[in-house]
């Protein structure tokens, strides 16, 4: 009999479950929730470590509630996700409750995962004991300023050694860009391995292509790469490199110094490229407010700028939401993570 009643109620179990989410699993009664950030209290704040989103790995993320009033009879809080009111069976959170009214409530959620693609809205509210209204907190998506100037980057998880970090950050001030934009990009195009090379042919910690080499070399004219690189089949290319007949005095990409330039300046010019009358025609038009400059710079870094001005065309200011830029739409959210991981510092992750 208690067999019986266990399959009957894992059946109903698994009849109301909806689609996981980050937190666990939803139902799929789970009603919509209107996030109304207009509701404040002046004695109640709520943060979180990281203050943003995380994409690229399972990371740890710590909820804090001040509230001196906090009532652990009347304790509730809820998790809203892409305008969902989250009813989980199962909560894995830790809940830690405070001693006196000058500590928070300290809620943590241990290798949450938050996909890079897709939409990912998360908020958290919580109900002031006895009102019926609660105080909405945000989690907001990763933050990277193009030119933002840092001194030091805090690359995590990856093992960098400090040499080819200094190197980044050098290189980086030379060209006014973000030193921790450039660590991010090499992160998502190489994993900082100065020989990788991919399918498409590109090689070298920022992933150069031969297309984009002729662009790069228009600026650096004494940049050359291994001869028909482009026709070698890529098996043979990964045989030459394994025996060092393509190396970094043939092939400027193997280079690090050179190839942290190279995709600087690669970036340039598609700053250029989107600086021009006719491409400002069609920013100002797709995106009547703020044009995201960052964005359309590593999307076209990725698909090309070509593919990403056909989508801006068609789809205007939900262009990376369409289908031919579904990789382009991972690698700009990869990126601007790691941008924002590596600037924040490795304590504030895992």
């Amino acid at each position: 009999m208690k067999s019986l009643v266990f399959l009957l109620h894992s059946l109903i179990m698994a009849s109301c479950a909806g689609p996981t989410t980050p937190f666990g699993g939803d139902i799929l009664i789970s009603e919509n929730f209107v996030v109304d950030k207009n509701f404040q209290h002046k004695d109640i704040h709520i943060k979180t470590t990281p203050e943003r989103q995380y994409y690229n790995s399972p990371y740890n993320l710590k909820l804090k509630i001040f509230d001196p009033n906090f009532d652990l009879n009347n304790f509730r809080y809820e998790i809203i996700y892409n305008n969902k009111r989250l009813n989980r069976w199962f909560k894995s959170e830790d809940i830690k409750v405070p001693n006196n009214k000058d500590e928070p409530v300290e809620i943590s959620f241990k290798n949450l995962s938050l996909l890079p693609g897709h939409i990912n809205k998360v908020a958290f509210v919580y109900y002031p004991n006895g009102s019926e209204k609660p105080i909405v907190h945000s989690l907001k998506v990763p933050e990277c300023i193009r030119n933002l100037k840092i001194t030091d980057l805090n690359i995590a998880p990856f093992n960098v050694n400090q040499k080819l970090e200094d190197k980044i950050i050098t290189i980086a001030k030379k060209y006014d860009h973000n030193p921790s934009l450039i660590a991010a990009l090499i992160a998502q195009e190489s994993g900082f391995k100065s020989h990788a090379l991919s399918y498409a042919k590109a090689l070298g910690l920022t992933q150069v292509t031969p297309v984009a080499h002729r662009e790069i070399q228009r600026f650096r004219k004494d940049w050359n790469i291994y001869p028909k690189f482009e026709k070698t089949p890529f098996y043979k290319l990964k045989t030459k490199l394994l025996t060092k007949e393509i190396n970094h005095k043939n092939d400027w990409r193997l280079n690090p110094d050179r190839s942290i330039e190279g995709g600087i300046i690669y970036l340039e010019y598609l700053k250029k490229y989107w600086s021009t009358p006719d491409k400002q025609a069609i920013l100002s038009k797709a995106f009547p407010q703020d044009i995201p400059k960052l964005d359309i710079l590593l999307a076209s870094y990725n698909s090309g700028a070509f593919r990403v001005k056909k989508s801006i065309i068609k789809n205007e200011d939900n262009w990376l939401f369409d289908k031919n830029l579904n990789e382009a739409r991972k690698y700009v959210m990869n990126i601007k993570s790691y941008c924002y991981a590596f600037h924040k510092g490795k304590n504030d992750a895992r």
